[in-house]
């Protein structure tokens, strides 16, 4: 069942990535357009998703649980761009190259693709450990995610002012309304929740609209895209698996910790570099190599973390 389901949202990707493409092929989408989409999609319906999906109520006796895993994830989102930095300091990128490197091999598709996996291998009441890691993984997104695109900028400080974006505003809320218990309107929460579904389609039109101009058959003898791929979907998940197996943890706990770290990169690469002028096609093979090779190597490991 699982299997089915990690299958099928991969292909639904590649069909909305194709469909992208046919439509700046045919001149429905061109650069204009694409850039457009782009900020709807940074600047809107990503600030929507990040309040929609923090307005969740953590049960009391759950709370254990959520702690530790809350714990463990800021851990390995910590671990990991550490060792991003070390990493991509050892292959010959240009800095727009080096931006989207890390965007990629440190923030994965833990929305679109973890959240199907999850509910379809363990029971509904885990799904709010899935949330969590979207949290910070938006936290990471708006922060450092935003800091590597716009670093280059001249006069650039780092400081809360430079920093304060549309995205770091939608988690501030969101955290108030997660503390708070605090629900908005039913009007204000649907809103948000048909602005935040648009994410997904539409920046997949955007991954394939950005390919166009792209040699298919030179991405995979592209060294950067290769190391990409391998880290993102080898390295890391099989680093967690095994440092996290020499700890007493809940086994579900361990099991979806290291499959959210498995998942693809996140679309939310192409996006940014497209609003930052940054290397969106360098970003789209990106996102593209990992989710086809993702059909692989997400099932390997669904099967490491029940054997180990």
């Amino acid at each position: 069942m699982a299997f089915n389901i990690i299958i099928s949202q991969i292909i639904s990707l590649f069909l909305l990535i194709f469909l992208g493409y046919i439509l700046r092929k045919k001149d429905f989408i061109n650069d204009k357009l694409n850039k457009g989409l782009s900020l709807i999609l940074v600047d809107i319906a990503l600030p929507a998703l990040i309040i929609s999906s923090m307005t969740v109520k953590i049960n009391s006796d759950f709370i254990n649980y959520v702690k530790t895993f809350t714990i463990i994830t800021f851990l390995i989102y910590f671990s990991i761009t550490l060792i991003s930095v070390i990493l991509a300091k050892f292959l010959n990128l240009s800095i727009p190259q080096d931006t989207v490197f890390k965007f990629l091999i440190i923030l994965g598709n833990v929305g679109y693709m973890g959240l199907p996996i999850i509910s379809a291998v363990f029971a509904d009441k885990w799904i709010i450990l899935n949330i969590i890691n979207i949290i910070f993984f938006n936290i990471l997104v708006w922060t450092y995610g935003v800091y590597l695109f716009k670093r280059t900028e001249e006069n650039f400080k780092l400081n809360f002012k430079n920093m304060l974006n549309n995205g770091v505003i939608a988690i501030i809320i969101g955290f108030i309304l997660l503390f708070t218990g605090y629900k908005p309107p039913l009007f204000i929460t649907s809103s948000l929740e048909m602005l935040g579904d648009i994410t997904f389609p539409i920046s997949m039109l955007v991954i394939g609209s950005s390919l166009v101009s792209v040699d298919i058959k030179k991405i995979f003898m592209d060294k950067n895209l290769i190391s990409a791929t391998f880290i993102k979907l080898i390295l890391y998940p099989l680093l967690t698996l095994l440092i996290l197996s020499f700890f007493e943890l809940n086994t579900v706990i361990y099991q979806i910790s290291v499959i959210l770290v498995a998942v693809p990169s996140g679309a939310q690469v192409v996006l940014f570099a497209e609003k930052f002028d940054g290397d969106y096609k360098f970003a789209a093979e990106g996102v593209f190599m990992t989710t086809l090779f993702s059909l692989f190597t997400i099932p390997l490991f669904l099967y490491l973390v029940t054997i180990i």
